[in-house]
């Protein structure tokens, strides 16, 4: 056997080790059973690109916008435009090899982790060996904030992925010089700025870098600023066009110092706490090794500049651009710091107090010792159980005469984002019109600011819904105190206000983080309105994307159906998913 095909059957083990260790996670975390509801956008994410599926899927071919907002009439949680395309392209990719189901996707993010691992596995494996690889790659996958973010529908795994291969090709960059990795970093950083915006954090990178290697004498040269070429030609278009829809999703629309102070303060005590006390001493001494102390003399190694880049860049980045302060922005950050925690450990081996030990020992003693630390500091199963709106759907869908009814759901960013996917994945699209009450009841920008009553009282909220109408009415009455909005309080007292005109057809339970509450859902019907209709309903998003769209009613026999695929596009269809589960297997 050949040196490249037992480093071809290495390569294929350890990701396949590393699948096998997330599935276990995600399953032992409850995600394979758990509704889209653990972060508000994780639903949007999902519906999103199921829509970019369907999409390429359908025989129509509408005009793309066109498409986009018939799709959001009926599913309003998309949110093509607010996130940039690649994320959703994959997904749908995914989607039609595989499937559009929950477990589908969830298996999705697996194989992106299981990526990410191997990458810093092989990385890691370069610098330090075998042992020390694994242990980075399998301590990856055990951090509680990777458990959580993979095993929902978010993009943090993508972009920390593409981000750490761009930092990869730049470090390769300042050691050889060569303009292939220089676009090769261009193309990668490209790819993570196509998928969220947090991939900007990737233009202090290359400044950064210079600065600690002491490689000035390449800002003299065309090929240090291929990658700002690279990048301004394929996301400056994208990001011209929606720039107002991404800052709608901002804390703050314009810069200020009081953010930028109090987010390094934040940032700073995230990362420091997602890896531990312990790992942090051990990263700093890394850092000082590797970045520090060669910086006095002729400058660190090309790759471990780019490394000390990353996770500066990160923090710099979301100091900066006041789009919110949370953890989750920092899983970017991590495989760069894996790497400095690798290099601490190699630099507390190498002290003369473990120098007449044998390795096989010393290495057992760091890592026992490590494994005791993390385990009692850091380590934790996040759990992932949001479910109950499932049940619900399963219901309404499987009554005839509620075929071809609006629908109005109650609830906050979670819950309507639960009961729209359920609705999306379970039914034959285009199907039902799902009205979500904090856009038609109320109006506000992405992020919540700038809220306003439409329907101010509860007269006006049933006239509403008579008007449409809106024949089932959900109220997810699990909601804490600080997520009842006023519209949502407003619709509860019109329901009791006009009680002889409901129907309450039954009551569902419904956990959220884990907590059970009974009875959690109420499901109301609008008595006497069975055959009536509207020809067109509007909601009025400028706040969002500045113009109000109307939704034009037609009979359910004449949509368009996801399935009515022509017999070419089915042949293809099927033989790539063969293609795809022999290549898996």
């Amino acid at each position: 056997m050949t040196v490249i095909k037992k480093v071809k059957i290495e390569y294929l083990i350890v990701f396949i080790l590393f699948f096998s260790v997330q599935t276990g996670l995600q399953w032992t975390n409850g995600a394979f059973s758990s509704e889209f509801g653990a972060y508000p956008d994780e639903a949007a994410h999902y519906v999103t690109g199921l829509m970019l599926r369907d999409y390429v899927s359908d025989t129509t071919w509408e005009p793309p916008m066109t498409y986009a907002e018939n799709y959001y009439a009926h599913y309003p949680k998309v949110a093509f435009g607010h996130w940039p395309p690649v994320f959703y392209v994959i997904q749908s990719a995914w989607m039609l090899l595989f499937s559009h189901l929950r477990i589908s996707l969830l298996f999705l993010m697996i194989f992106l982790t299981a990526m990410l691992a191997l990458t810093v596995y092989l990385t890691v494996k370069k610098s330090f060996g075998c042992p020390a690889a694994f242990g980075a790659a399998t301590l990856l996958l055990m951090f509680p904030i990777v458990q959580k973010y993979s095993g929902m529908i978010m993009a943090e795994i993508p972009v920390a992925l593409f981000s750490f291969w761009a930092v990869l090709c730049f470090g390769m960059f300042l050691e050889t010089e060569k303009t292939q990795w220089s676009a090769g970093f261009g193309v990668c950083a490209a790819l993570t700025i196509l998928t969220k915006g947090n991939g900007w954090a990737l233009s202090f990178v290359p400044m950064l870098a210079v600065v600690f290697s002491r490689r000035f004498y390449l800002l003299k040269r065309l090929s240090f600023w291929y990658p700002a070429i690279i990048v301004a030609v394929c996301c400056g278009p994208w990001y011209g066009l929606t720039f107002n829809m991404v800052k709608n999703g901002w804390q703050s629309e314009s810069l200020s110092l009081n953010f930028t102070v109090t987010a390094l303060g934040f940032f700073s005590y995230e990362i420091v706490k997602i890896v531990g006390w312990g790992f942090s001493l051990l990263i700093a001494a890394g850092f000082v090794k590797k970045i520090i102390l060669p910086f006095r003399e002729s400058g660190a190694e090309g790759k471990w500049a780019a490394f000390g880049a990353l996770p500066l860049s990160v923090c710099i980045f979301h100091a900066l651009v006041p789009a919110g302060m949370e953890d989750r922005h920092l899983m970017t950050a991590l495989p760069a710091v894996l790497m400095f925690l690798a290099a601490g450990i190699s630099y507390v081996c190498d002290l003369p107090y473990f120098q007449n030990i044998a390795y096989k020992r010393k290495a057992a003693i760091v890592m026992l010792s490590l494994a005791i630390v993390f385990s009692y500091e850091t380590y934790t199963f996040p759990g992932k159980a949001w479910y109950g709106f499932g049940d619900v759907v399963r219901d309404l869908l499987s009554k005839q005469e509620f075929q071809d009814s609006v629908m109005l759901i109650s609830s906050d960013e979670r819950g309507e984002g639960m009961f729209i996917s359920e609705f999306a994945m379970q039914e034959h699209r285009p199907g039902h019109i799902l009205l979500r009450a904090s856009k038609v009841l109320a109006t506000s920008r992405w992020s919540g600011a700038q809220y306003e009553l439409i329907c101010a009282t509860p007269d006006k909220i049933m006239n509403y819904i008579k008007k449409i109408p809106a024949e089932i009415v959900v109220i997810d009455e699990s909601l804490p105190a600080a997520s009842r909005l006023a519209h949502h309080n407003l619709l509860e007292e019109t329901i009791k206000l006009y009680a002889d005109r409901w129907e309450l057809l039954s009551n569902y339970p419904v956990t959220r983080k884990g907590v059970l509450y009974e009875g959690g859902i109420k499901v109301y019907h609008l008595k006497g309105h069975e055959k009536q209709r509207a020809d067109k309903i509007c909601i009025d998003l400028s706040g969002i994307i500045g113009k109000t769209v109307e939704i034009r009613r037609e009979p359910r026999e004449s949509s368009t159906s996801v399935t009515n695929l022509s017999a070419e596009r089915k042949a293809f269809l099927t033989e790539a998913r063969k293609q795809a589960m022999t290549f898996f297997r």
